[in-house]
């Protein structure tokens, strides 16, 4: 799975408090059981990350989503060290698209390409809207959307320097710091 978020940690990354703020957040006529339910869906899909064949997620962070205290300073901190902790799995690899990329091809928004074996059926992509929830399967939309992902990976910090840039924003906002 590619997944590219611009102004979230990805639904995957993400810690049980964080995702209840972005949810909670993003849709206000929610109420408490809905935002729950959601929250739950979401922690019981990040099974799949650690299960007996994990599924292999390579994610780019907008340094912005890193920035953004969803949830406030302590919540934030939380996340970005539980970010550290799950790209210690080898299946899992994250890196951070810096402000100092400047323009680039996924200002448009956030997408994710789920990736199939053939026995189960084409790839994908998912982006979500305020208009709604979209799945193309157009092999024109897949090779679209991959090769705004190859050049996101291109302009990202590596995985390395993207784990030492979260390590210091998770030590700023220990020490009060937050954005810098």
């Amino acid at each position: 799975m590619l997944n590219y978020e611009c102004l979230f940690i990805p639904g995957l990354l993400q810690t049980e408090r964080y995702a209840r703020a972005a949810i909670s957040g993003v849709l206000p006529e929610c109420g408490r059981d809905e935002i729950e339910h959601r929250v739950d869906a979401r922690m019981q899909r990040q099974a799949a990350l650690t299960k007996d064949q994990p599924l292999k997620l390579w994610a780019i962070v907008d340094e912005a989503a890193l920035r953004r205290a969803v949830g406030g300073r302590e919540v934030l901190r939380e996340q970005l060290e539980h970010l550290l902790e799950v790209t210690e799995l080898p299946t899992v690899h994250l890196q951070v698209l810096p402000f100092e990329a400047g323009a680039h091809p996924g200002m448009h928004g956030s997408f994710v390409i789920m990736n199939f074996p053939e026995a189960i059926g084409p790839d994908l992509v998912y982006t979500e809207t305020q208009a709604g929830n979209l799945f193309l399967e157009e092999e024109a939309d897949i090779a679209r959307y991959s090769l705004v992902f190859t050049h996101l990976r291109a302009g990202a910090l590596s995985p390395s320097a993207s784990a030492s840039l979260i390590k210091t924003m998770a030590e700023d906002q220990h020490e009060g710091r937050g954005a810098r």
